[in-house]
């Protein structure tokens, strides 16, 4: 393993730590607002080591998991974190970058099919690019109401962080478990053991999603 991979591996480990705990603690918290720094840290050098493996060794599929880590890690900090009125200029670059990714991964989807290229051994086949494709797009079409919007409240704020954040550790989780569960004790590689911490993610960030904002009113 280089040093690169074996930094890659920490990293990984201390993004889902860090994701987990920002997660279950009270938000708003000391302890909430430190892992959540510490999670986006570690994001932020997860894609980047992800874009230089994905270099290193040709690896497309992941290269794009990368970009989409980072896009999500991203536009979920600034969501809470960057000045009303920068708002409109960094509205319109998220928009640009979640455009550009989605034709990314769409075109590697058709040009793959149509052209019937072989992927490789360690790649999915090219219906994964048009799934990357599609999630993006969702988050797109957030990015547009988000330009439009204009004047956005703090509920605004604080639903999309909830949401990208919770989507960009769902990822982390998803790509470590299901991904990189090669590192873990053959006695841990069972189903159960392995989509736990998924669907703990998925029911976590819906439940924060949907009544954080009505328990915080009602406080």
């Amino acid at each position: 393993m280089s040093v690169i991979a074996l930094l890659h591996f920490v990293v990984g480990c201390g993004a889902v730590i860090a994701g987990f705990t920002s997660l279950l603690v009270k938000k708003g918290s000391t302890v909430h607002k430190q892992s959540g720094r510490m999670f986006m840290v570690t994001m932020l050098l997860l894609s980047l080591s992800g874009f230089y493996l994905s270099y290193a060794r040709e690896l497309q599929f992941t290269f794009l998991l990368s970009a989409f880590a980072l896009y999500l890690v991203v536009t979920g900090w600034l969501a809470v974190w960057h000045s009303a009125r920068d708002r409109t200029h960094v509205a319109k670059c998220e928009l640009t970058f979640s455009v550009l990714l989605c034709l990314t991964c769409f075109a590697w989807f058709f040009l793959g099919t149509a052209l019937n290229w072989s992927p490789p051994e360690t790649e999915p086949p090219y219906g994964a690019y048009a799934f990357i494709g599609v999630c993006v797009s969702v988050f797109m079409l957030g990015d547009i109401k988000w330009l439009k919007k204009g004047q956005t409240s703090e509920d605004n704020h604080i639903h999309r962080h909830l949401t990208r954040v919770g989507s960009s550790m769902l990822l982390a989780t998803t790509v470590f478990f299901l991904g990189n569960n090669h590192v873990l004790p053959e006695s841990m590689r069972t189903m159960i053991v392995l989509l736990t911490p998924i669907f703990s993610v998925i029911v976590i960030t819906l439940f924060y999603r949907f009544t954080y904002l009505r328990f915080r009113k009602g406080t």
